[in-house]
């Protein structure tokens, strides 16, 4: 997995030591790395990433925490707030991949 169940519950507001949704957050982590997957893979890029960049973490456990507020919370604001970030930073690092011919920074 590209993303952590821990980062997901600090985004989410979960306590780190309650496992109550460890499941369904991990099969949303699982959901987020397909998706970078497929960016990958239409940017021309060999995926899953055996040692991923923080940058693909970082964005597989913000994908997962959107699914996650989406599925457990009412409100779209935060749902909304977290759709427009991802889909910025996919935007921005397919473009950064078009730009480098396919070489995946390694920033964050």
């Amino acid at each position: 997995m590209y993303g952590s169940v821990q980062e997901v519950k600090v985004k989410v507001g979960l306590p780190v030591d309650d496992s109550t949704y460890d499941e369904v957050l991990r099969a949303f982590v699982e959901e987020a790395d397909a998706l970078i997957d497929a960016a990958l893979n239409a940017s021309g890029l060999d995926a899953p990433l055996v040692e991923p960049p923080p940058r693909i973490r970082k964005l597989s456990s913000t994908i997962a925490a959107l699914l996650f507020v989406a599925w457990r919370s009412p409100k779209r604001d935060e749902v909304t707030s977290y759709l427009r970030a991802v889909r910025e930073e996919l935007e921005v690092l397919t473009e950064d991949l078009r730009s480098r011919g396919g070489v995946l920074l390694t920033g964050d």
